[in-house]
């Protein structure tokens, strides 16, 4: 047989080309046709998402008839049985019959000679050691290396750096601008902090905690949300990234990409009881991911155990109210309260008109380069200093809060000095690019450490006013007094309740028909606008640890008997521990 009639441009051997058709050459003169097309390799990518590395192939080919078919990718899976032909490329993708003939096609495709592009495409943001070196990762066009993000995750991108004088933005952040410095700083500070993640947890010290903003609706949560979180990408207070609408499950599936930046878990509002309740899972669940820095565990096909992939980033909560989880959960929580005269939306509109376009982007891409540039040379020097800072500012607030007699969680002074730290940061980047005087960042400082103690002063009250029990004796008292409920003294009680009856009381106790009162409260709060979406027996344990309900051989209700000797199942709650 005549090589000539065969090109063997396109394939490494045993594989030839002719008229259009896919050959194999056997030993000898013998040649098999394979197809009646030419598939051939056009680039092999790898997806990396931080944990594991997934190869995918993309393909081109031309059938004999000169028809072209549409690129494809494959996976490498895909790749191995090779039924993808019928699917991607239909009848004209059929393979010739004969024993492995599939398995041929495809080992004809990886070995293809022509120049085969290979590339590495990155799922996961923030830093990455490539090669020798780091690189802080995101979208953006005159990078190196490609990273890619779907869904609103899109939106997140990078610039080029800023100049000098851009830096001037920032600094307008620091002064009297559009909001009050309480709001203000410590959002600047978490923002800052974001980028340092990787390396505090690389010293023992990952941030685990979330910041939620509170607020009425319409007090400019979630337009300050946005504000923020465009130093990461370009977002709006009607698109970003997630919200309490969201599944916890796609939640935590979605921050594990968002590496060492802020994302943004938007509207906890007052809802339907069903809604409200999954709404209330879905903050537990996201303070207990970040909180702990934990991700659900993962079972593949072949039921082997993944691995599991937390949160990498840090996230902000847009709220109407502080969320009803436990005690520890909120401790977990940095809460910023915007209240209705705290933002001002005209200068907020001025400012936003400024910093159209991708400014903040570009002010983040500086300082990334600049803890690039100044610390990474040593990163094992950089984490020392970080777990040295980090220690000196934990017992240095833990101090503080117990000279002035703020009530906290083991877990807040750690926050204070994380959050501290981001701070800290932004002002050493600001001081070095030339943007502070050493004056003006010491003044921002001291401002900056008021600021925290108030916040966690007043986020102290916030959550202990919001607490359950707190919020049920309030408004149980409220009820009371204006007569829209009642109880009736104990050994006095009428033998016909009128409506509004919720049990007796005599000098020291409450005897209360525990439907009965969890139902009006339920009501009261529904007029006033307010959530309170406990159900009756977690509000019985609560306000049994905490010592207002009086337990009756060990169980949350008894049965007692009235006047005419009926029996009444009633909860006791200690008047004394009733005056909130």
């Amino acid at each position: 047989m005549n090589d000539n009639n065969y090109d063997t441009t396109k394939y490494l051997p045993p594989y030839v080309t002719k008229d259009g058709g896919l050959y194999e050459r056997k030993s000898g003169t013998e040649i098999i046709r394979l197809a009646d097309f030419v598939p051939l390799l056009k680039s092999e990518v790898t997806y990396y998402d931080g944990i594991e590395q997934k190869k995918l192939f993309r393909i081109r080919g031309v059938h004999s008839s000169g028809e072209v078919f549409p690129e494809v990718t494959v996976s490498a899976d895909d790749m191995s049985n090779m039924r993808w032909l019928l699917a991607k490329w239909g009848v004209l993708g059929a393979a010739q019959p004969g024993k492995n003939t599939l398995s041929k096609i495809g080992h004809a495709i990886l070995c293809t000679r022509e120049n085969v592009t290979k590339e590495t495409v990155y799922l996961q943001t923030g830093w990455h050691k490539i090669g020798r070196e780091y690189s802080f990762l995101l979208p953006c066009k005159d990078s190196e290396y490609k990273v890619e993000l779907t869904g609103k995750l899109a939106a997140y991108h990078s610039a080029e750096p800023c100049s000098a004088a851009e830096l001037i933005v920032l600094k307008e952040l620091l002064g009297d601008s559009f909001a009050s410095k309480s709001i203000l700083y410590p959002l600047l500070a978490v923002t800052f902090l974001s980028p340092m993640n990787h390396f505090l947890k690389a010293a023992g010290h990952e941030p685990k905690f979330v910041t939620v903003l509170v607020g009425r609706s319409g007090s400019g949560k979630s337009t300050l949300a946005a504000l923020f979180l465009s130093f990461f990408g370009s977002f709006s207070p009607t698109d970003l990234p997630m919200s309490f609408h969201d599944t916890a499950n796609s939640i935590l599936a979605n921050v594990y990409y968002l590496k060492d930046v802020l994302t943004c878990i938007d509207d906890l509002h007052p809802s339907g009881l069903s809604q409200e309740l999954g709404m209330k899972e879905t903050a537990q669940n996201i303070s207990r991911f970040y909180g702990d820095r934990i991700g659900r565990a993962r079972l593949n096909s072949n039921f082997e155990l993944q691995s599991s992939r937390p949160p990498t980033g840090n996230a902000l909560i847009t709220a109407e109210y502080v969320p009803e989880i436990s005690e520890s959960g909120n401790a977990r929580f940095m809460t910023i309260e915007v209240r209705a005269w705290d933002v001002n939306f005209e200068r907020l509109e001025q400012f936003n008109s400024q910093i159209r376009g991708a400014l903040l982007c570009k002010v983040m891409r500086s300082y990334t380069d600049w803890i690039k540039e100044t610390f990474l040379g040593d990163e094992k020097a950089f984490g020392y200093m970080l777990g040295h800072s980090f220690a000196q500012y934990r017992n240095y607030y833990r101090s503080k809060l117990v000279e002035r007699s703020i009530r906290f969680h083991n877990r807040v002074p750690e926050m204070l000095a994380h959050i501290r730290l981001g701070f800290d940061f932004m002002m050493m980047f600001l001081g070095n690019s030339g943007a502070l005087t050493m004056a003006e960042r010491e003044r921002c400082c001291s401002e900056f450490d008021s600021i925290l103690l108030v916040n966690i002063s007043d986020s102290a009250e916030l959550i202990g006013n919001e607490t359950p029990t707190v919020r049920f004796v309030q408004k149980l008292k409220t009820l009371l007094s204006s007569s829209r409920c009642y109880v009736e003294r104990r050994g006095q009680e009428s033998s016909v309740h009128a409506n509004g009856f919720i049990g007796l009381e005599d000098n020291e106790r409450y005897y209360l028909l525990a439907d009965a009162a969890h139902s009006e409260v339920r009501k009261l709060c529904a007029e006033q606008g307010e959530h309170f979406s406990i159900t009756k027996n977690q509000l019985l344990k609560q306000l049994a640890d905490e010592g207002i309900l009086l337990k009756q051989n060990g169980r949350n209700t008894t049965t007692i008997r009235t006047a005419s000797g009926k029996p009444m199942s009633v909860i006791v709650l200690d008047k004394s521990r009733t005056d909130v």
